[in-house]
């Protein structure tokens, strides 16, 4: 049952650090993506939660589930993105259901979709459109720079 238009209170939450562990885990391989993962949840944990092990477990485990290095899957706009919004989708439900079973959150699944699950993916995907062109060419920069420290 979906809440009445007037009382729909609109709540956008930013995953871009998920979108770019995703990045990091197609381009640079799972070992990479699980320690910019694990670093940047526990920034998360220690500046925004009273919970520590949230942030730093969900974005460790997005860097280790999402990681693909298949060439098919680097060279794919539509992997990349479809990759990039279940990664963003399983941290928010994951983080929903813990907080819904440790009782920080009394907000309701139903309201919980439409008021912030639906927006925030509609974000991320946007955000996610938006830099991969960029930060594609940033990703070919950098192996085209190890390539030549390699030499």
């Amino acid at each position: 049952m979906t809440p009445p238009y007037n009382e729909i209170d609109v709540m956008l939450v930013p995953r871009f650090v998920i979108i770019m562990i995703v990045f990091i885990g197609i381009h640079f391989g799972r070992f990479s993506s699980i320690i910019y993962g694990l670093a940047f949840g526990l920034i998360y944990d220690i500046v925004y939660t009273q919970l520590l092990g949230v942030y730093i477990f969900g974005f460790g485990f997005i860097g280790y589930a999402f990681a693909y290095t298949y060439k098919q899957i680097q060279d794919s706009l539509l992997f990349h993105l479809l990759l990039m919004l279940v990664a963003v989708a399983s941290f928010e439900y994951y983080q929903f259901g813990l907080y819904k079973l440790i009782g920080i959150t009394d907000l309701q699944a139903n309201v919980f979709f439409y008021e912030r699950f639906l927006p925030s993916m509609l974000l991320n995907f946007a955000f996610a459109v938006v830099i991969y062109y960029p930060v594609k060419g940033l990703i070919s920069h950098v192996r085209k720079q190890a390539n030549l420290r390699e030499r």
